[in-house]
């Protein structure tokens, strides 16, 4: 089983988005397997920062509802063979996610 890491903040602008993508491209450029997730449903931007944003077919919510498997919703990275992204839905809002489902994603 991997380890999770958490970057959170109650207050936006903060660097959350860079430090996460800034911090999965390092542990994946030292031969780590990283899946970096987007939790900011409704407002995604992880994709943008790592230029994976024309490449997004399924999302989270996608694989919360059963509509893909997680493997059918991963974004490979082009540039590092070990880096993925779980992109955030933009047409969810945070309240269509319990506690429940994002544990389970998680797992």
């Amino acid at each position: 089983m991997g380890k999770v890491y958490v970057v959170t903040s109650g207050k936006g602008g903060v660097g959350k988005t860079t430090t996460t993508a800034n911090l999965g491209v390092g542990l994946a450029k030292n031969g780590y397997s990283v899946v970096l997730m987007d939790a900011d449903i409704g407002l995604r931007n992880l994709d943008v920062i790592l230029g994976l944003e024309n490449r997004i077919v399924y999302n989270s919510m996608d694989v919360m509802e059963g509509t893909c498997r997680l493997k059918q919703a991963l974004i490979k990275d082009k540039r590092y063979d070990k880096l993925f992204l779980l992109p955030a839905s933009q047409t969810n809002d945070k309240m269509d996610v319990s506690e429940d489902m994002m544990k389970k994603l998680v797992a």
